[in-house]
Formats: C-alpha cells, sequence, structure tokens
C-alpha cells in the first residue's frame, strides 16, 4: 500500500502518491535553482508548471486518479533536465545532440489556435499565420479579398472562429507554431513574450503608439 497526497500545480488540484511527490519536487527543485538568477524566472517557473499539469491532466481521466511515478517520469522526459539547457557553446552543442536523442530537437506537430496574442477580431488570421508561418497581415488581405469579392469571406471568418480554440496556454501557443515544448523553449517563450511587453511599454511611454 503506498500513501497518497494532494498538491496544487498550476491552480490544479491532483492525488499523487508518494514516490511519484517526491521525485516531482526534486526535479522542481533542480528547476528552481537553475532559473533563480534568470530574468522573468517565475514567470518561467509558472510556465513549466503549467506544462506538467497539462500532461498529468492528459493522462488522468478521472479526478481521482492518483498521479503515478511512471507519470512524473513521462512529464521529465518531455520536458527535459535543467542539465540539457546550457550557455556556452560547447556545451550548448553537446546538449543539443543530447536533445536530439530524445526527441527534443525539431519541430513538433502543430494544432490550429486562434492568437489572443495576435488579433484584431477574434485571433484567426494570427492563428493562420503562425500555423503556415506567414505574416497574419496577408491572411487578413485574403479574408477582405474573399469578403468582397466572393462574398463567403466573413461567414468562412465566423466558421473558424467558432471551430479554432483558443490559444490559452503557453503550451497552446507554442503547438500553434509546431513548437517543441521542453524547458528551454518555454523558457525561450517566456522571455520574448517579457521583451516584447517591455518593449510595448517603453513605445507606449514615449508615445509611440
Amino acid at each position: 500500500m503506498k500513501k497518497t497526497m494532494t498538491v496544487n500545480i498550476s491552480g490544479i488540484v491532483f492525488h499523487i502518491d508518494e514516490d511519484a511527490y517526491r521525485k516531482l519536487d526534486a526535479y522542481l527543485g533542480r528547476i528552481r535553482r537553475y532559473f533563480a538568477s534568470e530574468t522573468g524566472s517565475e514567470e518561467i517557473l509558472s510556465g513549466i508548471e503549467s506544462r506538467i499539469a497539462e500532461i498529468f491532466r492528459e493522462k488522468k481521466q478521472d479526478d481521482r486518479q492518483v498521479v503515478t511515478l511512471e507519470d512524473v517520469n513521462e512529464a521529465i522526459s518531455q520536458l527535459g533536465e535543467p542539465s540539457q539547457i546550457s550557455g556556452d557553446n560547447d556545451d550548448q552543442s553537446e546538449g543539443s545532440r543530447h536533445e536530439k536523442d530524445h526527441g527534443f530537437e525539431g519541430e513538433a506537430p502543430k494544432r490550429l489556435f486562434r492568437d489572443p496574442e495576435n488579433k484584431y477580431i477574434g485571433g484567426v488570421c494570427g492563428g493562420l499565420g503562425a500555423y503556415f508561418q506567414i505574416d497574419p497581415t496577408w491572411v487578413r488581405v485574403l479574408f477582405v479579398i474573399l469578403f468582397f469579392a466572393y462574398t463567403f469571406g466573413l461567414v468562412l471568418y465566423i466558421v473558424l472562429w467558432i471551430v479554432m480554440p483558443k490559444a490559452r496556454t503557453i503550451s497552446d501557443r507554442m503547438s500553434m507554431r509546431g513548437q517543441r515544448i521542453t524547458l528551454s523553449s518555454i523558457e525561450q517563450s517566456i522571455k520574448e513574450d517579457l521583451r516584447d511587453i517591455k518593449k510595448n511599454l517603453e513605445d507606449l511611454s514615449r508615445g509611440n503608439v
């Protein structure tokens, strides 16, 4: 018989067995120590915990199911270890090889989402632009042409608005672009978001809006 406990990960409550809890706690401890001195460390940790919670929820169809050591091992396997993130070129090459061996390198399967961070109305064009890796402006131009030339552009937009889910989490935004979700890619994505926020605030303070 194994002892179980209740934990809160990214605002979601999970039941987890003792062995799994110990390994997860040690893993998160390594992550906290690695990112402690990084800019935006709290946001990075929050993004990582959010992804871990998503992985657990994908595997647990019932809230009463217990997170096991196998589940924790799978989450770690998907995200990777902090030691795989390197700072210098030599270590980075070695780390890149290690990531490739474990399936962390390259693109992941893409998913269609509406992009709430790049929208004028519903984020449909932003999501399509991210999915097909083109400037969303050209997608918007295409919808305008379809609207005036064939009249069904608005209907098509509304249908896509209904069927395309909104990218609510960092994992959704990365899946929209076909990025693999690892510790390194989460770090990079959050730092890019923080840089964009900082730039927008600077532009606002200078009146460049």
